[in-house]
């Protein structure tokens, strides 16, 4: 081995360990998006969040949250689900062929220009 090949995988290394160390983490957390909740007033439903009124305090509050909302949302199925639809076993990759196909076939490409804002209401 040369020199230079041990300088290499000597500067590779600490990627290496970066990735093993995520891919531990995920692992031990689970698949992103799946955590587990503790029971609470509401159940993940649309209709049971409907229900939500924000205390009085809130509207004078300096809170505030980021949330995005487009394209990346049209599956309403899970945080990263453009990565994860690709990986076979994720519920994502399941729930898009069960409703779209396989995504060789209809890809992330194809559900975002299914998206539509026809019932946007920002006021609301």
């Amino acid at each position: 081995m040369k020199r230079r090949d041990m300088l290499g995988m000597a500067g590779a290394l600490p990627a290496l360990t970066m990735g093993s160390r995520l891919r531990a983490a995920e692992a031990m957390a689970g698949r992103p998006g799946l955590e587990p909740t503790a029971p609470g007033l509401f159940e993940p439903t649309w209709s049971s969040l409907s229900r939500f009124q924000a205390p009085d305090w809130f509207a004078d509050a300096k809170f505030g949250i980021w949330a995005h909302w487009g394209r990346q949302c049209q599956a309403e199925a899970g945080d990263w689900y453009a990565r994860h639809m690709y990986d076979e076993g994720s519920p994502q990759y399941e729930y898009h062929v069960k409703h779209c196909g396989h995504p060789s076939r209809f890809g992330f490409k194809d559900v975002i220009n299914a998206w539509k804002a026809e019932e946007r209401d920002p006021d609301h």
